[in-house]
Parts: structure tokens; C-alpha cells; sequence
């Protein structure tokens, strides 16, 4: 059966065997084959080119050595699952998450934690410019010092801020650290970036809107 060594761009193991399962042709000698991950089992198309005209489903082992000249060019990065966000969160915000999430599927975890930062970064920022009650107060360039500042302010509760100064932290570490940031890092900096966005956008949305239909229909006296 015929297999590539690459690194799996849907799980980010390197080095790792990847059975090859299919196989498509658009020009002469060059090939689309699809191959299985033997440590997530998840599929990934590599680009194949044959000097010899053989065909890479008809080749046993390893495709980048065989008896046939041919090389594994690739992969095709079309390995992103669209992730699905609250109407709540403003749109700006929302792009970055996603392009985040998208760098995290994609295995480029180092930008998906900076982008995580940048998430939150924009979400403070956007405090600033829509809570009436921050009208004459200029944010803080620093990040961190400007989650404080919401706390010490009572904009943000002890809880959120600590949350938010977590993801500011780590996504710092994914920007600036020497060492690489890694899977397990990408995707709890995701949880807790999720989670920031749910406490500061969907919940209070959410919130609002019952107490608003308990107003209109007379169970509750406005504010």
C-alpha cells in the first residue's frame, strides 16, 4: 500500500506515516492524493508528480522512494472546518476569532495564539468606544494594563478580568516566547478566549433581552 512521511496538517504530528487512500489526475504526470493520518486518521491531500508516468495507487511504500522518479509537493490547505459564533459578538471581533481558529486547524499555532491576544486586545478596545460610562476615559495602550484599568473602574468583574489577563498572557507567550507554542497551548488559549467572548458579549446580550421582554410585558418595572 502505498504511504508519504509528512507532517499532518490536521493534527500537527510530525514526521508521521500517512496512508495513501485516493488519487486524481488533472494534468499528465501530476496527481491529487488524498492521504490518512495513522495517528488522527484524518484525511489531507498532497500534491504527487511523476517523471516516469506511473500512477501513485499503482506504487507500493513510499511514494518520495520508490523506483519511479516522482516527488510529494503539498499539502493542499483546504483542511479548515468553519466555527460557529454568537450574532452577539461584534463582527470585527468575531473575524479575528475566527481567523484564529482557522490558523489553529491550519497547525499554525504560534499565530493562532497572537491572534487569540488580538481578539481580546479589539474586545477591550471596543469597551471603551460603546459603554456610556467610559465616554471621557482614553483606553490604555498596553493590553494588560488596560484589563486592569476596566476592573478597577468595576466595568469588568474580578472574574473576567482575571480571564481576559490569562489570554492576554499566554497570547503574549504565543507572540514573543523563543520557545514554539504548541497544539495543547493553541487550543486552551481558544476555551478561554470563547469563554472571555461569552462573558462580555453573549451573556449580557442574552440577559438584556429577557429582561426586556419581562418589561413589555409588565412582570418587571423598568430600571
Amino acid at each position: 500500500m502505498p504511504f508519504i512521511v509528512k507532517d499532518c496538517v490536521r493534527c500537527g504530528v510530525k514526521n508521521i506515516q500517512m496512508i495513501v487512500v485516493g488519487q486524481i489526475s488533472h494534468e499528465p504526470n501530476e496527481w491529487e492524493v488524498s492521504a490518512a493520518c495513522t495517528d488522527c486518521k484524518q484525511l489531507s491531500i498532497w500534491l504527487w508528480r511523476s517523471r516516469s508516468g506511473a500512477e501513485p495507487m499503482k506504487i507500493g511504500g513510499n511514494l518520495e522512494k520508490t523506483d519511479y522518479p516522482a516527488d510529494v509537493r503539498g499539502p493542499v490547505r483546504i483542511a479548515t472546518v468553519a466555527v460557529d459564533l454568537s450574532e452577539h459578538i461584534p463582527a470585527r471581533i468575531a473575524d479575528l476569532f475566527r481567523e484564529a481558529n482557522e490558523c489553529r486547524q491550519m497547525t499554525w499555532y504560534e499565530a493562532a495564539g497572537a491572534i487569540y491576544r488580538k481578539t481580546v486586545d479589539v474586545a477591550t478596545k471596543h469597551i471603551y468606544a460603546t459603554d456610556q460610562r467610559l465616554a471621557d476615559k482614553k483606553p490604555a495602550d498596553a493590553l494588560r494594563v488596560r484589563i486592569k484599568s476596566l476592573g478597577e473602574m468595576k466595568i469588568l468583574e474580578a472574574d473576567i478580568v482575571e480571564l481576559a489577563d490569562v489570554a492576554a498572557l499566554d497570547g503574549n507567550d504565543a507572540a514573543h516566547d523563543v520557545d514554539p507554542y504548541t497544539a495543547e497551548e493553541a487550543e486552551a488559549l481558544e476555551d478561554i478566549t470563547m469563554d472571555l467572548l461569552d462573558r462580555l458579549f453573549v451573556r449580557p446580550a442574552r440577559f438584556a433581552a429577557v429582561k426586556a421582554k419581562q418589561i413589555a410585558s409588565g412582570q418587571r418595572k423598568p430600571d
